[in-house]
């Protein structure tokens, strides 16, 4: 009577065990019109492309195709050949320390171009101040009128004509020189 109960547990178990290793999960690779790449277990919807991928991995890698010109020994080839080499090696998967790396030159680069960033607005804010202030001291002198200056002593004293005239020479070529 116990091998009845026996038999059935180990054929329950073989049927187990093929449908496990035949259940294998399918992974979709999905690309959006952005570029945007999603791994999902369920199909891709319509509007994006779609690419299944297996977990399976074959047990040798693929030999490559003969090359009939592989007996030229030109400069050119040799140039070719490297170049594809180095196109193989930047597609090879990186590994942690070289994934980190190239993080941290991205932040360093992008920290830079902040930086750069920053300078180039607070060199524009400061051309523009000096443009702004140079523009009013040549209002101020074309407008005419009496001008006047405070001392040394603290005492004022007011512009003749042609030093009115030099300091308008003077606010327009600062005006020149800042508002460009």
């Amino acid at each position: 009577m116990k091998r009845k109960p026996v038999m059935i547990r180990i054929a329950l178990f073989a049927v187990a065990f093929l449908a496990a290793a035949g259940a294998q999960a399918q992974v979709y690779k999905c690309v959006d019109a952005a570029g945007k790449v999603v791994y999902t277990q369920d199909p891709c919807p319509a509007n994006m492309k779609s690419d299944t991928m297996t977990r399976n991995r074959p047990s040798a890698p693929a030999a490559p195709p003969a090359d009939p010109s592989a007996d030229k020994t030109d400069k050119t080839d040799k140039a070719d050949k490297a170049a594809k080499g180095d196109a193989a090696k930047s597609a090879a998967p990186k590994t942690a320390a070289e994934q980190e790396q190239a993080f941290r030159k991205r932040q360093q680069d992008q920290a830079k171009a902040a930086k750069e960033s920053e300078q180039k607005s607070a060199e524009a804010q400061r051309k523009g101040e000096n443009c702004r202030s140079a523009k009013e001291r040549l209002t101020q002198f074309e407008i005419g009128g009496r001008m006047s200056r405070i001392n040394a002593q603290g005492e004022r004293y007011y512009l003749e004509d042609a030093q009115i005239e030099q300091e308008k020479a003077r606010a327009r070529a600062e005006v020149a020189l800042h508002c460009n």
